[in-house]
Order: structure tokens, then sequence, then C-alpha cells
């Protein structure tokens, strides 16, 4: 994946954050307590990892989803901040996900957390996507906030021209800019576009499934199958603009990625109940149903597991809906060439549609062609 390929490896690498990773590298060297919050995309966790490989300190990533109360909070991370460096040399704690753990009084996690920050021997890097949840009113008071910025689309569109040229990829800069606009300041999700958008080395946005969300899917993923709080997956998809439809092919497809055995088993019954939800609402017309088909969806799926990977997952986009968008926007060609003919030879588009095939025939005549006066891409298309 270009995503881990042209992960930065220093801070030198690090795009539109200058600010930022200046004050982190000075925290870092003084061991304060530090919390980098902004939008998913933006570098947070790249440039913690990049300042480590930098200074040659020792990182430790924990990811404080995967821990639901007081105890296992005081156990892992408290045991980690604590432990000395395997190579007596500079380390950093890093808690990922902050958005994952639990607020609520009775789990006490993020409350064990805030006892555990004046503890620390080592640096001590929190990362959230929204610190300003009113469950870190008191976190923030308790540790140094550095924002990392949305990046601008340019700075997106240099970083995206640079990979092309490295992978010899064949393009047009306006849609490398389209690229970069449509990711809304995301970096990650830029990459991954770039990447999903290439057939035969060269570029074609007729493969990019537009990212136009207000809450990015791969996000919602790792809420569903990295939290252990119900009530956090329960809200994983309540800003999501995909349908519930495409959100089901998002889990069938990546579900094999995160659970095994058992509770594999466990998750595709799950999304098996939430399907079969959804049939009824369909069928009957029955919405009162739709809460039930969304629990099955998320918190369903999320209790499927005992434990949770903490390592990092590399979610994928569905096949089967890569193939039914490509196949959508090859027939949008189809149906916009056989107006074009049923208007030159007095016919329905329907008829046209059906006798595509030697309608096709009569189009490798170049006198043709240029009598229908189709566009550069139609002319493409015909083609292949």
């Amino acid at each position: 994946m270009f995503t881990h390929k042209y992960s930065p490896k220093t801070l030198k690498e690090i795009h539109g954050q200058d600010l930022a990773i200046k004050k982190l590298k000075a925290n870092v060297l003084k061991k304060i307590p530090t919390l980098l919050h902004g939008d998913v995309g933006t570098g947070k966790t790249s440039s913690v990892y990049a300042l480590a490989n930098e200074l040659q300190y020792e990182i430790l990533e924990l990811n404080s989803s995967d821990f639901r109360n007081k105890d296992q909070i005081n156990s892992v991370i408290g045991g980690a901040i604590q432990q000395q460096s395997l190579f007596k040399k500079g380390k950093i704690i890093l808690v990922d996900e902050l958005d994952g753990i639990s607020g609520t009084k009775d789990r006490g996690g993020l409350q064990a957390l805030m006892k555990l920050i004046p503890e620390a021997k080592h640096s001590l890097i929190l990362i959230s996507n929204d610190i300003w949840n009113k469950k870190f009113n008191t976190l923030r008071k308790k540790v140094d906030l550095i924002e990392f910025k949305k990046l601008d689309h340019l700075t997106i569109f240099n970083v995206l021209k640079e990979i092309a040229e490295k992978e010899k990829i064949k393009f047009k800069e306006e849609d490398l800019k389209y690229i970069s606009r449509s990711s809304r300041g995301d970096l990650r999700a830029a990459i991954t576009d770039l990447q999903t958008s290439i057939e035969k080395n060269k570029l074609d946005l007729n493969l990019l499934v537009e990212r136009e969300k207000t809450q990015d899917i791969f996000n919602s993923l790792k809420l569903i199958f990295k939290t252990l709080d119900p009530l956090i997956a329960l809200k994983s998809l309540d800003n999501l603009k995909e349908n519930l439809d495409e959100v089901f092919l998002w889990l069938e497809e990546n579900i094999p990625k995160e659970y095994q055995k058992e509770d594999l088993k466990n998750a595709f019954n799950s999304l098996s109940k939430a399907d079969i939800f959804r049939r009824r609402i369909l069928r009957r017309q029955y919405y009162r149903f739709l809460v039930y088909q969304i629990a099955f969806l998320t918190a369903g799926i999320s209790l499927s597991k005992k434990e949770k990977n903490p390592g990092f997952v590399n979610y994928t986009r569905p096949s089967r809906l890569l193939k039914l968008y490509i196949a959508k926007m090859r027939n949008a060609k189809k149906i916009a060439i056989s107006k074009v003919i049923a208007t030159a030879t007095h016919t329905s588009t329907k008829r046209v549609l059906k006798d595509f095939p030697i309608y096709r025939n009569f189009l490798k005549n170049s006198e043709v062609l240029n009598e229908l006066d189709l566009s550069k891409e139609e002319v493409s298309f015909l083609k292949t």
C-alpha cells in the first residue's frame, strides 16, 4: 500500500504541520505529557513515529479503545509508563484512539488514565480526533494540547504528484487536483484514492469511489472493530453518508481481517441478523426495525470478539462495491453514446441499447464517429 510505502521516516517528510511538529519534538525531549488532536489523516500518528525514528527512541503504541475499565488501564498503560526501555534509550508511550476510551464513571478508564499521567517516567503522547468532547474536560487541563490542522489541497496535490512520479504513473494534473480537493484535508485518504484509481499504470478517475463523507468510513470501521464499549460502537455510523447497504459490504469485506475462529463466526452471525431486519424493512416497510438493524451492525459485531486486535489493520474497499461502481460508470457511458446514436438514427435509446453490439461495429468507421461528434472518453470506451 502507498500509505505504508510512503509513510514519513523523518519530521522533514511531514507536510503542512511545521508548528505542531516543532512543539511536539520539544515536548518529547522535555517529557511533557502531550495530547495531539485534529482530523483524521492530518499526520498525528505518523509524526510521532517519524520523531521516534529521528531521535532513535523506542516507541510503544497502545490503543485506548482496547481497555474498557480502570483495572485494565492501570495494568497495561500503568505498567508501560513505569517500565524502563529495553535498550536503555529514550522511550515514547503512544496512546492512540483516545476517542474510544470510556468516559463513564462505572468504567473508570479515563479517570484512571488521568491519575497515571503525573507518574509517567517517559514521554507520554495521547492522540484524539475530537478533544472537545465533554468527557475530556478535565484531561485537557492535565496535558499540553497540540493541534494538527487540516491540510490544504495544494499540499496534498504536491504529495500525490511526487508519489505518482516515483511510481511512474501516467496522470493529468487536474485529476490529481480533483483527488486532492475531494479528500477534504485527509492526506491518507487522498493517497488511498490515488492507488485505487490506477489501472495499467495510468490514473483513471472512473475507478474512484468518491470520498464525500462527514465521517470517514475507515474511522467508523475502527470504532466497530476496536472498541469494547457498545455505546461507542452504536454511534459509529451516526455521521456517515454511506447508506447501510454499502456499510454491509464494507463490514463483510473487512470482518475476516479482524476476527478469527469463533469470533469470526459470531461477527458474521450478527451481520446476518442485521440482514434479516433489512429485508423485513424492505418487504414490509417496518422502519421501526431500523434500530435493530443498526444495533447488530455496530454493537453486535463489536461484541463478537472477546479480545481486540491491538495492531494496525489495513481496511480495504469492498471488491463487490468497486466492481458495481465501475460497471455503473461504464453503463453510464454506454447510455450516453446510445442516446447520441438514437437521435442520429431516429430510433429509441432502448432499442439502441438492446442492439448495442451491432451499432458498435458500425462505430469502428472513423467517418461515422466524426458525424456523431462523440467525446474522446466515449470514443475510448468504444475501443476497449
